[in-house]
């Protein structure tokens, strides 16, 4: 079963969005293989909601060792995490 297929599984199963393999552009995992380990999975959306719908209820998938997160620069994940840290201070 091809990657984009197994994703779209996935995210049926656990976040309830009803997405078929055509809604993902580009869907792969990163690194080498290794027997019985898991790869960290790559996914482009088709369209930009599609992200934004997975994003708001990965809450979803606390305590079932999947996790999603955006492929950001360094940078740019700098910059976000200073940007939660202000926030959670000023409360």
């Amino acid at each position: 079963m091809a990657v984009a297929e197994q994703t779209a599984r996935m995210i049926n199963h656990h976040l309830d969005i009803q997405l078929v393999s055509k809604d993902l552009d580009v869907a792969h995992k990163l690194g080498k293989y290794v027997p019985n380990k898991n790869r960290p999975v790559i996914v482009k959306f088709v369209r930009r909601q599609t992200k934004i719908d997975v994003m708001q209820r990965a809450n979803r998938l606390k305590g079932t060792n999947i996790y999603v997160n955006d492929d950001l620069t360094k940078t740019n994940a700098e910059v976000l995490a200073s940007l939660r840290l202000k926030a959670l201070t000023t409360f």
